[in-house]
């Protein structure tokens, strides 16, 4: 466990959100639905059980995988003698709202997390994974009270009492899943999802596959959290929040390509700049509304005042401009001094486009 660092300069205003400032004792149920067009719900429901999947495991089992391993399953990998890492799939919330029974919540942030034993990752055999059971495993709250996901900081790490008061709602780090790494195998042999809005464009989908093996599948070395999804800084949560009270509900992290492809931006996925060349990337959005065609940008004065960032800006929203997109740009000042008045210019701005 690391010292908790918490989420810093957050503006005062935003502690008048219902339960900002802490939880009560009820469930947390996870609204997966706010992840863009279903794309990492479909992505990560697939890590589950023993990971990766290879062509001679789907065979194995004669295409049935299940969380618990087949006995066919467990064969190959004792005879192979793998080693395995317990990996969390930790998200972070926003917009909790009381459902009666239990609490709602949206996702913000999504990270992976591996199981540590005395500071260091832990590693099992087999025979353990054999004699657990990884599905009840999995129905069992679990919690890291105290989960910062942009300076990598994680607290204490509780599993059946999952203990959310006194502390920042945005800053409780929810198990939504889990699987086992293991720490070899055949990366050729790798089967690959099929995502609905990137299986027909080549560069696309061959990106995500680099993706999915050296972000999901890399073996951990340090206990330290990798982040697949989600506001890139404190400020975008902000304005986040403060458009939440208003009933408003972008996606976050959109790529919009020149040829109309619009597909999530996840961490490390399109960085690099030859497939973004190839797939011609105009930006990411750090908000998206597809029904209003506007895009939000949270922008920081260090990365966006000098002249060549107010030109470089300029090409972009005219390039989106020739899309239908909308483009509306709030600095990171104006943000920290008032989320909520900066979210009352996007409600503004989408009931134009609205009315147009």
């Amino acid at each position: 466990m690391e010292d908790v660092r918490n989420i810093e300069n957050r503006p005062e205003e935003l502690r008048g959100i219902p339960f900002y400032g802490g939880l009560p004792e009820l469930p947390v149920a996870i609204d997966t639905s706010a992840i863009q067009g279903n794309f990492l719900e479909l992505d990560l429901l697939t890590l589950e059980g023993i990971q990766p999947i290879e062509k001679s495991h789907a065979i194995a089992s004669q295409g049935l995988i299940s969380i618990n391993p087949s006995e066919q399953l467990i064969e190959l990998y004792r005879e192979a003698k793998t080693q395995f890492q317990l990996v969390h799939v930790v998200v972070n919330c926003y917009q909790f709202t009381d459902a009666g029974e239990y609490l709602i919540a949206k996702p913000y942030n999504i990270s992976l997390q591996p199981a540590s034993k005395r500071g260091l990752v832990e590693t099992v055999g087999i025979d353990w994974i054999e004699k657990a059971d990884i599905e009840k495993l999995m129905e069992t709250p679990q919690l890291y009270r105290g989960f910062n996901p942009f300076v990598g900081a994680y607290g204490l790490y509780m599993m059946g009492i999952a203990d959310g008061s006194n502390i920042e709602s945005d800053m409780l780090g929810f198990v939504s899943g889990m699987y086992f790494l293991a720490t070899s195998f055949n990366h050729s042999e790798i089967l690959t999802p099929g995502i609905g809005g990137i299986q027909n464009h080549p560069q696309a989908s061959k990106d995500y596959r680099r993706f999915r093996r050296e972000r999901y599948f890399k073996p951990f070395r340090k206990v330290k959290p990798r982040r697949i999804w989600g506001c890139d800084s404190p400020i975008e949560l902000f304005l986040l929040q403060g458009m939440a009270t208003l009933g408003l509900n972008p996606e976050l992290q959109t790529i919009i390509c020149e040829d109309g492809l619009i597909v999530p931006h996840v961490h490390t996925l399109w960085e690099n700049q030859k497939s973004r060349r190839k797939m011609k990337v105009i930006t990411e959005a750090d908000f998206f509304f597809p029904d209003h065609k506007l895009a939000v940008f949270c922008d920081s004065i260090a990365h966006h005042s000098s002249p060549e960032a107010i030109e470089k800006d300029r090409k972009i929203d005219e390039k989106l401009n020739a899309l239908g997109i909308q483009s509306l740009r709030v600095s990171g000042p104006d943000i920290a001094q008032s989320p909520f008045k900066c979210a009352n210019v996007v409600e503004s701005k989408l009931e134009k486009s609205h009315n147009k």
